[in-house]
């Protein structure tokens, strides 16, 4: 090389080409989380099905989706129990599929409500609570504690945390001359549980409606006033900030109340906005409010349901959009039920249901 002259600059070597398993598993991350989306694409090919039965992938799977789909609602009519699916095909799973446990001999089994892709029953005749996973068949039983004998079980929680099942509930507040019961399924706010506790006088004259709270640390009891107001339906919830919520329904529409907490210690509620049922485009003119028709809030897509003469409706929080799910009636119990059927469910070549998600 002649003096004075310089040698070309060295260009910088190309990054290396991500590897194609990589990119067919972000191309797999962001498949819709419906029951069909894995097992479908794991028709494809052997190399697809073994990325999408990778127990790292699922994992990743369900931690980027976070919220489950609503699958349908477990329906209990008289102790008469029933899967109701929401979802059109492919992704519908049948009623068959989710059977509850069968009842043991003469005693019976009580519905007390789902969560993180766990069911829980009472069952009356063995004293034990029934903590039952739908996808994967299998039951776990815990023995109700010394000296209580089951007779007044009306609500419980089933929660997951860590992949290990822990059955929670709270014994019924009974001053000498009330009954108290708990007629909707419950809310998860962090680390505490709120139902609505309904109350009614010995001679039937009188109806109280407050919020119970289960403090799952301190695993503690305490009952707070519901905002003065004189609506009937009532459903405890959680709010966008992550705090304790509360739906009110009139036949005017839903006042959606939050629980805040001042510097002292002391709550209060707080309005936070009003949905005005006939401003909604996908009511009927013709439907009417039922009595007592909301029937239960689905922690997991936070939205609620009410039931009307014109079926069961869900209504999301965050965008208030209405959306008809089924024919319902007012003198069912039903209660939502989410979780990522199908996320490990049959791929691989095989029953993967140890892959199942329970939203755990």
């Amino acid at each position: 090389m002649s003096e004075g002259t310089t040698s070309p600059a060295l260009e910088p070597e190309p990054a290396p080409l991500p590897d194609d398993d990589d990119i067919h598993r972000e191309i797999f991350l962001r498949l819709p989380p419906l029951p069909s989306s894995l097992p479908r694409a794991s028709l494809v090919c052997k190399r697809w099905r073994r990325l999408l039965s990778d127990p790292d992938f699922l994992r990743r799977f369900r931690a980027h989706h976070r919220a489950p789909p609503l699958l349908g609602f477990f329906a209990d009519e008289d102790g008469d129990i029933e899967f109701v699916p929401t979802l059109r095909r492919p992704d519908r799973i049948p009623s068959a599929r989710f059977s509850p446990p069968r009842r043991d001999g003469a005693g019976y089994l009580s519905f007390l409500g789902c969560r993180h892709g766990l069911a829980l029953f009472a069952d009356h005749a063995r004293l034990e609570a029934v903590v039952w996973n739908p996808i994967a068949g299998g039951q776990r039983r815990v023995p109700f504690p010394p000296g209580f004998n089951g007779e007044h079980v009306y609500k419980g929680a089933v929660l997951s945390s860590s992949g290990d099942g822990h059955v929670h509930g709270g014994g019924p507040l009974t001053p000498s001359n009330w009954y108290w019961c708990i007629v909707l399924p419950g809310v998860l706010v962090r680390n505490q549980i709120y139902w609505v506790l309904f109350g009614t006088s010995v001679d039937n004259l009188e109806i109280d409606l407050d919020i119970i709270e289960f403090d799952l640390d301190r695993q503690s009891l305490s009952v707070i006033q519901k905002p003065d107001t004189n609506d009937p339906g009532l459903q405890a919830l959680r709010t966008e900030d992550n705090k304790l919520g509360l739906a009110t329904l009139s036949k005017q529409g839903i006042q959606l109340w939050q629980r805040e907490t001042n510097s002292d210690g002391v709550g209060r509620w707080v309005p936070l906005k009003t949905i005005e049922l006939d401003k909604l485009r996908a009511i009927s003119p013709s439907m009417r409010i039922c009595p007592a028709t909301i029937l239960g809030f689905d922690e997991d897509n936070n939205a609620f349901f009410i039931c009307t003469n014109m079926g069961l409706y869900m209504i999301q929080l965050e965008s208030l959009q209405f959306t008809r799910l089924l024919d319902g009636d007012p003198f069912t119990a039903y209660y939502p039920y989410t979780s990522f059927y199908g996320a490990g469910l049959g791929v691989g070549g095989g029953d993967d249901r140890a892959e199942v998600s329970n939203n755990a």
